[in-house]
């Protein structure tokens, strides 16, 4: 190596700087929220991990706190600008706190991280919320997670994920790039909520037009197979020859999917292959106020508390996917147990289908298909462009090492 190549390393070595994250500079401090949440349905909104939806809060099932609760945690009260991040769960994930959400607070599950004015300014929250995405990141949380029942990160790991600064000028440029990454995100977002917006209003045209002419007393067991849920198998400990490690669809990954489709999970099952659902699967799970039912594009296995619809022809799923769709508040009444998040298998596969000829069907899956397909294509531009965001910042890290 000449001496131009290696003064060149040296400076692009000391353009880098790593700090823990509760040190970057314009991090002001990280905290965690309640811990003993008093329920009060006039109170205040409180984001719990679960709320923490594809990088946005999920304001459809938001817990409430009383005023005398929410006082007592005034570093989590939240303001715009602080980053949210999951300690429970999917740890790590993230999302924006924006003006809407101002003075909410936020569950024990949620670690709130507050920037300086200077921080903002000089977007440390954007970096920091891109920088734990990359492989780096990554593999620290899992380090510092993977030791629980379900996965929980300290909030003193948190402040100690290595976070690397380049210096101003290339920083700038990869907050330039990022910024026209995420204006494209959220415009794929939007394609994939209009396709399916579109796709339940032709269902709503098609019954509507067909419902005298349904097929008579006919119930979701006689159009699908009713699978109920298992519990997680978390090890490869006592698993039988042959087992693989296949997508586990926990209730929580049903109900918070913000499209029609699961293309993943947070969790897998170690199961024989043949008895995984095959992808096309319809995915059912109540919460109090919603049953929400999702089509999986991948091999899973339904864990408990979810219900899995199988059927064979693509017409069927498609009809039977946006009836159950349709009818989600009817369908809460179906919901049993603690706070309404179970349903009983035999009692579903008994519920009435509204089923027109086969010939509707066929023509409505011409139409809602192709919608499906576009917002699946969408939100994997998504998938993509935060894998190529978060792979050039740790590229470029170590390329200058």
């Amino acid at each position: 190596m000449n001496r131009t190549e290696q003064e060149r390393r040296k400076i692009g070595a000391s353009s880098w700087r790593t700090y823990e994250l509760g040190n970057v500079p314009g991090v002001e401090f990280v905290a965690y929220g309640v811990v003993r949440p008093q329920h009060d349905p006039e109170g205040v909104p409180m984001v719990r991990a679960g709320d923490i939806v594809d990088g946005a809060v999920d304001e459809s099932n938001l817990a409430r706190i009383s005023l005398d609760v929410n006082c007592r945690h005034p570093r989590t009260s939240l303001q715009p600008g602080d980053l949210l991040v999951v300690l429970v769960g999917r740890v790590g994930d993230t999302a924006v706190a924006t003006r809407q959400h101002q003075g909410w607070n936020v569950a024990r599950s949620v670690a709130v991280i507050r920037f300086s004015p200077d921080g903002l300014a000089n977007g440390i929250s954007i970096w920091i919320r891109w920088w734990l995405r990359t492989p780096q990141a990554h593999g620290f949380l899992r380090a510092c997670s993977a030791n629980a029942e379900h996965a929980t990160l300290p909030l003193s790991d948190l402040k100690q994920v290595p976070v690397s600064l380049p210096a101003p000028h290339l920083r700038a440029r990869l907050l330039r790039t990022m910024s026209l990454v995420e204006r494209r995100m959220e415009l794929n977002t939007q394609i994939a909520a209009r396709a399916t917006e579109l796709a339940d209003a032709y269902f709503a045209r098609y019954a509507q037009e067909n419902r005298h002419a349904y097929q008579p007393g006919l119930t979701i067991a006689d159009v699908g197979r009713v699978v109920g849920g298992s519990p997680i198998a978390r090890s490869t400990a006592g698993i039988v020859d042959g087992a693989v490690a296949i997508a586990w669809a926990a209730p929580r990954e049903v109900l918070n999917s913000t499209s029609v489709q699961l293309d993943r999970t947070a969790e897998t099952s170690w199961a024989p292959r043949g008895a995984a659902c095959n992808p096309g699967t319809l995915l059912v799970a109540p919460r109090p106020g919603e049953v929400k039912t999702v089509m999986s594009t991948i091999s899973v296995i339904p864990g408990r508390g979810t219900l899995a619809i199988q059927a064979n022809e693509e017409p069927d799923r498609m009809w039977l996917l946006h009836d159950l769709r349709s009818r989600s508040q009817e369908l809460v009444a179906t919901a049993q147990g603690e706070q309404a998040r179970a349903m009983s298998r035999k009692a579903f596969s008994r519920l009435n289908v509204s089923w027109p000829s086969a010939t509707v069907r066929k023509r409505f899956a011409e139409i809602a298909a192709p919608l499906h397909d576009r917002a699946h294509t969408a939100l994997a531009e998504n998938r993509a462009l935060e894998e190529l965001v978060a792979s050039e910042m740790a590229g470029r890290l170590d390329a200058e090492r």
